[in-house]
Parts: structure tokens; sequence; C-alpha cells
């Protein structure tokens, strides 16, 4: 074993967690039943998302949200934001927030068969983190929040019948997409997945 301290002795492996960083300094959670080895989240918190790029073609499917309590039952957004949305005339990715102890695969097709209506499985693309200012989230707030991004894509034949908690929903060609109204990240999304080009290249 290597000295990598210079003090001349040996660094012996550590085995226990008395010798991890103090919770303060690391994200870890193992359930909380250990609250010995339990991390609270960060102050402006930590989203586990799935997103679906639906294609048709050369166009992703986007919805515009309507104010119906299925939101937040379906763990997509609490009913006061889809209002605002609606009002906006925003449009987003069909994507949900992952409910507890639900894998994002099991989301992507839960997205996809009943938050969406598409026939199909959802094939895997990649995982995303983006962390953005947690002042754009609350005022005030310090510090930032993380979103963790689960994207998969779903190769679709047709526009699904629309479903009551969304206004309308549109296939949109990909070169499009950059001047539409969407939804907080989720031009995020498609440009680091590749589907758009990035911003400073158009």
């Amino acid at each position: 074993m290597r000295d990598l301290s210079g003090s001349g002795k040996l660094n012996r492996p550590c085995l226990s967690w008395t010798c991890m960083q103090p919770t303060a300094k690391r994200w870890a959670r193992l359930g909380r039943d250990n609250p010995s080895t339990m991390f609270h989240t960060p102050e402006n918190g930590v989203c586990l998302s799935t997103f679906i790029v639906a294609r048709r073609g050369n166009s992703a499917l986007v919805g515009r949200p309507k104010d119906h309590r299925a939101w937040p039952e379906k763990g997509g957004l609490p009913q006061g934001r889809a209002a605002d949305l609606d009002k906006q005339g925003a449009w987003l990715l069909p994507a949900t927030h992952l409910l507890m102890d639900e894998s994002p695969d099991h989301a992507a097709r839960r997205i996809v068969r009943e938050w969406t209506g598409l026939q199909g499985t959802p094939r895997f693309v990649e995982v995303q983190s983006h962390v953005r200012p947690g002042r754009l989230l609350r005022a005030g707030a310090k510090g930032n929040h993380w979103d963790f991004c689960f994207v998969y894509e779903l190769r679709a034949r047709a526009l699904p019948r629309l479903r009551p908690w969304w206004s309308e929903m549109k296939f949109v060609p990909f070169s499009e997409i950059p001047d539409m109204n969407l939804g907080r990240g989720h031009a995020d999304i498609l440009e680091e997945a590749g589907y758009l080009r990035p911003r400073g290249r158009r």
C-alpha cells in the first residue's frame, strides 16, 4: 500500500462508515431506517424524471397541458403549475417525475401507455444531469437544484387520442422546436441528446 499522505506511514483501507466524508458533504441515502448513514437532499431539491422523445420522422410529439387533477396524481406537475402553463400556452415533452420505488423503465412505459396513449416500447437513450440555480425555482433561494433525467425514444406512427389532461398534442419538426414556448429544461433535454443543434450553432 502506498503512502499518499507524506507521513511515511502506510495507508490502510478503511472499511467502516466512520472514514467517509460527513453526511453534510456527500450524497448517500440508505433508507429512512438508517439515520446515521442518511443524507438530506440539497436545500433546493433533486428531481428524478423520465422523458419520452416520441418521433415521427423528423418531428417530435409535444403537448400543451390542461388544468387537470391528473397532473399531481401521475407525478407530472402540481395542478397549479399545469394551470399556469396552460395559460401561458406552453408545450411539454411527455415526461413525469419517478414515483417512489419506480424504475425509469417503468416510468417510460407509464408515460407512453397511460400519459400519452401511444403504442410501442420506448428505447433507453441516455441519462442527463442538469444543475440550475435554485433562485429560478424559488425567489431568494441559494444553492443549486439538480435534475437527473432518463431519456427514452419511441417511434410513433400516429397522433394519439387526446387525453383529458392535455389541451392539444401535435408532432412538431425538430427545426421548429427552438422557436416554441417549451417547458423549463425540455429544450435542454433535446439538445443534449442530439435532437437539436446546440444553440450557439443554429
